[in-house]
């Protein structure tokens, strides 16, 4: 069971530990008799293997094993059947579960070996063959084909639409591409087991209560038989919260070579098998009297997904109660696409949305000839209109006005482009965010 515990505030004061180089992160822990593991993926989008050839691999020297999914060890959490409908167990993607291939770079051989290079080079000469079948991995060309979901359902209030019907009205589309978080530290787990009911691993990871639950679960251990650390974290951004499939196969793969074995994946990985923030697409139509007081909204979000899971987000969240209208209707639709899964990014969903709502207040602000500041505070709310309910604590007009004054923002021209210093274009811009 957690403990719980109730203390004074510790400051913890690291900035020394990292500037001489004291500070540990995961991969730099060592242990007696390590062993290193390096990932072989997969050269096509979507289809099967139909036979994979490690013989040269596992004759390569210092070569101690190479797992593919014809002899992974069982992870007795992964052979249970998913809960839900999706085709491999949703978020819990199990790597090396079968032959099925559902997006590039995907892991289909694990080489072990006694040094890094040695499992480098083991890994580059296996070879895999494959059926390839024909992929979709273009958002914006299949857009018409993504499907609405019961838990992200369309939220109306007042009348659908109507903006349309506002004197001054704007549609606009905001696309945002697919954004990789890579932070410096790369990603991976050194994991040493005690038997085959305790193990300590030390994880790239955001939450290590998380991880610990990962692989309680996956491995059916109690808490007290897992112990995960993550001192220091070399930035996460979001994909540090979720404890990827290649982690779990190491934690399979140690305790069969009763060894510790460490992973760290290489830079190219980190763009296939950790997620993303997702491409989305979003149309808003926003209609306004000619005073400035927003009549309706309309925020249409389309994103995408991997095949294998319904990963979703809060896009239109914030345009539900940011600013007080009597017609705000949402829909958010999800196109599944032969790539991996996305993963929350730094303000995940809320940021995504806040660019689209705060660029169409913007538009419609310079269709209205009024100051994009002024329309927002004729728009502003003391009440959650979502849930018709006051908020506890709300202080963003005086933020607005704080904001406003620090850099002269009423001093300036309203016009785009109208402002210079020397050759270089000046432009003043304020916005709001949610999360």
């Amino acid at each position: 069971m957690e403990k719980q515990f109730a203390a004074d505030p510790i400051n913890r004061v690291d900035g020394k530990l990292k500037v001489t180089g004291g500070a540990r992160y995961f991969a730099e822990f060592e242990a007696q008799g390590l062993l290193y593991a390096v990932l072989a993926t997969s050269t096509i989008t979507r289809g099967s293997i139909i036979a994979i050839d490690t013989k040269a691999a596992e004759n390569a020297p210092g070569v101690i094993g190479v797992f593919t999914h014809l002899n992974m060890p069982a992870i007795p959490g992964w052979d249970t059947p998913p809960s839900n409908n999706l085709p491999l167990g949703g978020q819990r993607y199990r790597i090396l579960g079968g032959n099925q291939i559902l997006f590039n770079g995907q892991p289909i051989a694990v080489a072990v070996a006694d040094t890094l290079e040695r499992a480098q080079y083991a890994a580059s000469l296996i070879r895999a063959k494959y059926d390839k079948q024909n992929s979709r991995t273009d958002l914006e060309a299949d857009q018409s084909k993504a499907a609405a979901l019961q838990r992200a359902a369309d939220y109306k209030r007042g009348e659908a639409d109507v903006y349309k019907t506002a004197p001054v009205f704007i549609e606009a589309k905001y696309t945002m591409p697919l954004e990789m978080h890579n932070p410096m530290e790369l990603h991976g787990i050194l994991v040493n087991w005690e038997g085959d009911d305790k193990v300590t691993v030390y994880a790239k990871t955001q939450g290590v209560k998380a991880t610990q639950r990962a692989i309680m679960n996956a491995f059916k251990l109690s808490d007290k038989n897992v112990q995960v650390y993550s001192e220091f974290v070399g930035g996460g951004f979001g994909m540090g919260l979720r404890t990827w499939p290649q982690e779990i196969v190491i934690v399979a793969i140690s305790r069969q070579l009763k060894r510790p074995v460490k992973l760290v994946q290489g830079r190219d990985q980190m763009f296939t098998t950790v997620g993303y923030r997702p491409t989305t697409i979003q149309t808003i139509g926003m209609g306004a009297t000619a005073d400035g007081k927003i009549t309706g909204i309309t925020h249409e979000v389309i994103s995408q997904t991997s095949s294998y899971e319904d990963f979703t987000e809060n896009v239109a969240g914030m345009t539900k109660f940011m600013y007080q209208s009597p017609n705000v209707n949402t829909r958010y639709r999800l196109l599944p696409l032969d790539i991996g899964s996305p993963i929350w990014m730094r303000g995940p969903g809320e940021a995504t949305g806040a660019f689209a709502l705060e660029s169409a207040m913007d538009e419609l602000a310079y269709k209205l000839n009024i100051d994009p500041l002024e329309f927002r505070l004729k728009n502003y709310t003391e009440t959650d209109p979502e849930r018709n309910r006051p908020y506890s604590s709300k202080f963003v007009k005086e933020a607005y006005q704080l904001g406003a004054e620090k850099i002269g923002w009423f001093n300036r021209n309203r016009e785009p482009r109208s402002m210079k210093d020397g050759e270089w274009l000046v432009g003043y811009g304020m916005s709001t965010g949610v999360f």
